[in-house]
């Protein structure tokens, strides 16, 4: 099974922005998506051109044009690399995608859950042996303008939630904060330029992208603490549990963290998506 090559558990049809093109594009593609970045490839072809993420429009916040935003020398892999190829390198770059491309064609993008497929059928050590390298609770008084301070400086996707007595009572994601926000549905659309008629883009769709907001457009969050935001039915696994189970939890439940607790039902650290792509190293 780890002789499968990239080819064998890609996706083949990624959405994908084109140049020349505009940064408004690549947000309608993020939100309808629900992703952080897309690869780049020039108009009406697959010739590679680059990818666009999230950050890259963050760092460029005053640039329209996406050929000026775009990061034309990303990390690439070959179809026909081994999927242990592209685990080592989501495991060192803590990146969570890469374009598939051969002799400058974009093939298709990997990402962690299409590799978290293949552990899935691996019984594999217990996650204890996996947890995260960085480890960042948060405690459930905290205002939402410090926690999303906390998500700029961490780049974390998700932060577990502690009450006073250090017990884990929730999770939140960046979108989650957006849920409480003063921004409204009508605010978040007209900012993103998009039409009456595509009444498909929910706000669950768009909220993924409101970080992005938040930052180029200064919104104001409310002095509000982040228990008021957070999810307080957190999927968790123990530090006992078999790698196949959390890769199954994650895929199950469309998350790419869960928090590990002990035998007395104490949170002890984080395991991201990427982090158990060490089992294939």
């Amino acid at each position: 099974m780890r002789n499968l090559r990239i080819r064998d558990v890609m996706n083949k049809n990624p959405p994908t922005a084109e140049v020349p093109g505009r940064r408004e594009d690549v947000l309608h593609l993020l939100a309808k998506h629900e992703i952080s970045g897309v690869p780049v490839v020039k108009a009406g072809t697959k010739i590679f051109a680059g990818i666009i993420t999230r950050n890259d429009i963050l760092k460029n916040a005053e640039e329209d044009q996406l050929a000026m935003i775009m990061n034309k020398e990303p990390i690439t892999i070959s179809p026909d690399a081994s999927i242990k190829t592209a685990a080592k390198i989501f495991y060192e770059k803590r990146i969570h995608g890469i374009p598939v491309v051969k002799n400058k064609r974009l093939y298709g993008v990997i990402s962690p859950t299409d590799i978290l497929k293949v552990i899935a059928k691996i019984d594999g050590e217990a996650v204890e042996n996996y947890l995260s390298r960085i480890f960042v609770p948060i405690y459930e008084e905290t205002p939402l303008p410090a926690v999303m301070k906390i998500f700029r400086i961490t780049d974390m996707p998700a932060l577990p939630v502690l009450d006073g007595e250090g017990k884990l009572v929730g999770i939140v994601s960046d979108g989650d904060l957006f849920n409480f926000s003063l921004i409204r549905e009508s605010v978040a659309s007209a900012n993103m330029g998009l039409g009456e008629d595509e009444d498909l883009w929910t706000w669950e769709g768009i909220r993924d992208v409101m970080r992005l907001y938040y930052e180029t457009s200064k919104i104001e969050l409310p002095e509000v603490p982040v228990k008021e935001v957070m999810i307080r039915d957190v999927i968790t696994v123990y530090k006992k549990t078999r790698l196949a189970e959390v890769a199954k939890k994650m895929i199950e439940n469309d998350i790419d963290q869960l928090p590990v607790m002990d035998e007395n039902d104490e949170i002890m650290g984080m395991i991201y998506d990427i982090d158990l792509m060490k089992a294939l190293l």
